[in-house]
């Protein structure tokens, strides 16, 4: 590469990283629970299935209040005159007032739309849009404002207010976590929304924690100033997109995402993907794999002990499970007798009478 052509490659390379296509996320089964959310360049999805988040759904759900990160607190307000020739304006650190000068020169009467977001409506905004990407689901979940009258409409952040909580709603899942990024970023030409969340699925009566996702989610906007034009026309965009409607979008973007690696659908294609790369092995002598999840389903064949399958559904509320052997054989297991394959040392079979 010649030094001629490096600064074009340099400003492609910007370009690129200004468009809104860079925002398609990655989802990653990997996340380790406590990580601070990092959307990195292709604003990465990060969740973790429980093995038992994989063998049960919940019946019910409760999104508890949202915690907000210190970072993320200070609060913003994005201006938006419908009209139109409407241009959007705003009350950022550093923003100009152009917009505002422009808009007010427009021949034609333009409407105001301003929305201030302060904690409490960043809390807000989040959750309503978390709670409306579940309720469509098959868990029952509980109203939100009946939520705030048992939690006094504050996090719950001790776990061993779980089962208390749980409780008082009549529900053994709740939703919990909070919120890590909720910001704007503004430099004439260039323009980022980024909001980010960290949330964890929490069964009350016993703490544990069966799923996990963290997610940061960004609207960009600008462009190159390779000419005056250029300039002009990155300012637009960069402004353009510093827009209520833009944030909100932003809020559902990272809702939707979070929630579509939940549990919450026993076809969930995350959770049948966690189940397929979950391996098991065999604990007892000898396990029956049978036709059907119960002991009056004919037989299939016995698995050996330690003998390993890889679990593709749960049945009879994770009593029962339907595997799969490495030799392409499909039946039910009693769960019970299966255990999770930590690592790739052969495990010894603990001495117990033939299962199932």
């Amino acid at each position: 590469m010649t030094c001629r052509t490096m600064p074009i490659v340099l400003l492609t390379l910007w370009a690129t990283f200004l468009s809104g296509c860079m925002t398609v996320p990655k989802y990653s089964g990997d996340h380790a629970v406590g990580k601070e959310a990092n959307g990195g360049l292709f604003g990465q999805v990060a969740y973790h299935l429980d093995e038992a988040a994989e063998l049960t759904q919940p019946d019910c759900l409760a999104l508890l209040p949202l915690a907000l990160s210190k970072d993320a607190s200070e609060s913003l307000s994005l201006d938006l005159s419908r009209s139109q020739h409407s241009t959007p304006s705003f009350d950022l650190p550093g923003a100009t007032t152009l917009e505002a000068k422009a808009a007010s020169s427009d021949p034609v009467q333009a409407i105001p739309y301003r929305r201030h977001f302060d904690a409490e409506a960043k809390r807000r905004l989040m959750r309503q849009m978390l709670y409306g990407f579940i309720s469509p689901h098959r868990p029952r979940d509980v109203e939100l404002g009946r939520v705030d009258r048992v939690t006094g409409g504050f996090p719950v952040t001790n776990p061993a207010r779980y089962r208390l909580v749980g409780r008082q709603l009549g529900c053994d899942w709740l939703l919990t976590g909070r919120i890590t990024d909720f910001d704007v970023d503004y430099f004439g030409i260039y323009s980022n929304i980024r909001i980010g969340a960290e949330l964890q699925l929490v069964r009350a009566s016993t703490g544990k924690v069966l799923w996990s996702g963290r997610h940061l989610a960004q609207s960009r906007d600008g462009a190159v100033p390779l000419s005056p034009i250029d300039l002009a026309v990155g300012a637009m965009k960069a402004a353009g997109n510093l827009t209520p409607d833009q944030l909100e979008a932003v809020a559902a973007n990272l809702a939707r995402r979070l929630v579509r690696t939940m549990p919450l659908e026993a076809d969930n294609p995350f959770l049948v993907a966690a189940r397929r790369n979950r391996i098991y092995q065999v604990v007892a002598r000898s396990l029956n794999l049978r036709q059907g999840p119960g002991t009056g389903y004919a037989v299939r064949r016995v698995l050996r002990g330690a003998e390993r399958v890889s679990l593709l559904e749960a049945a009879k509320g994770g009593s029962w499970c339907r595997v799969q052997t490495r030799d392409g054989a499909v039946g039910y297991a009693a769960r019970r007798f299966l255990r999770p394959v930590i690592d790739s040392a052969s495990q010894e079979t603990k001495d117990r009478p033939h299962a199932g």
